[in-house]
């Protein structure tokens, strides 16, 4: 055999090696991934605690799941998520639940555009609280804020916000001085005086008290059952006593909640893998984010104003959690 040809022989040898060797890598892992799932979920801007407690959720489903990769995506909240599921351009999203009331209602920003989705689980009670410095005196009770310079929030906090003063009779454009400021901001403005009072989130209220002696004003027990009868969306939520620092009571307080929502579309047999996958890992959930120690099952499984995709109440069923 000639030189050439044995150089040839060589060759065609190196690439049958090459291509056998490719396909019995290089293709599986190919394959590996074209099987993984790939699903978005619309949480919220950085430092939002829809994002907080979203990252690690679909951490710890991709780790429960090798066949479905989510994805935490920043967005803009409640309302886009909403809007992008309805276009189908997300999968999943975290929710306020009385945002999605509106969703599925359309009505308030949805108006004559309704968006549909179902619940995939319940997350973390996420209670809003009137909070002022100690040394203003005459605050005690919602309806002492009448009169006063008073922080109300934006979008959707804004909303709960006048919802609850309205509630108390406190009308937003002549009871009070409004201010309508981003949540970070409500609470350097309870710091500085410009304001008396602000609707704070837990986390606020507590890096109030790192430099301020605070007063949290709780609700009244028959004033929040009677509000939360007539907003199916709301629920009920105490903290107890000191939570806050110097606040050795408990707080009552109305949760505006939070919910993993999916497109009503998703095939139930994915929801109930998905929601298994939470409910049996909220141990990983917490070990990233403490926070979500006062998750547990039964809470997750609660209802609050919009219906259960099928999967998850399947699941929830079959592990003895549905009521």
């Amino acid at each position: 055999m000639t030189k050439r040809k044995v150089k040839m022989v060589g060759v065609s040898l190196f690439v049958m090696v090459f291509l056998v060797t490719f396909q019995a890598t290089v293709l599986p892992v190919a394959k590996a991934h074209a099987d993984v799932e790939q699903l978005a979920m619309g949480t919220s801007l950085v430092g939002g605690l829809f994002y907080n407690l979203g990252n690690p959720v679909a951490q710890c489903i991709n780790k429960a799941l090798p066949e479905v990769n989510v994805t935490a995506e920043f967005t803009e909240g409640s309302t886009e998520n909403l809007r992008l599921i309805g276009q189908k351009k997300m999968h999943m999203g975290i929710i306020s639940p009385m945002i999605g009331y509106f969703a599925r209602s359309g009505i308030q920003m949805f108006k004559d555009k309704p968006v549909d989705f179902r619940v995939v689980v319940r997350l973390l009670p996420n209670g809003n609280i009137w909070t002022t410095l100690k040394k203003n005196k005459d605050i005690h009770t919602i309806r002492d804020i009448k009169g006063h310079k008073v922080g109300v929030g934006t979008g959707g906090i804004g909303v709960v916000s006048r919802l609850q003063l309205e509630y108390h009779g406190i009308d937003v454009k002549k009871d009070i001085k409004p201010f309508f400021l981003p949540t970070g901001a409500l609470a350097d403005a309870l710091k500085d005086g410009s304001v008396d009072v602000s609707f704070l989130t837990k986390e606020l209220a507590i890096m109030v008290t790192a430099t301020h002696e605070i007063r949290i004003i709780s609700w009244q027990k028959e004033d929040l059952k009677k509000y939360v009868g007539e907003k199916p969306y709301f629920g009920m939520y105490a903290y107890p006593p000191n939570t806050f620092k110097g606040v050795d009571y408990e707080v009552l307080t109305n949760d505006n909640g939070m919910q993993l929502i999916c497109d009503k579309d998703m095939s139930d047999d994915m929801v109930y893998k998905l929601t298994k996958a939470i409910i049996e890992n909220l141990d990983c959930v917490t070990k990233i984010y403490a926070p979500a120690k006062a998750l547990n099952p039964e809470w997750c499984a609660s209802k609050l104003g919009n219906p259960f995709h099928p999967g998850s109440i399947k699941y929830f069923k079959d592990a003895g959690l549905w009521k």
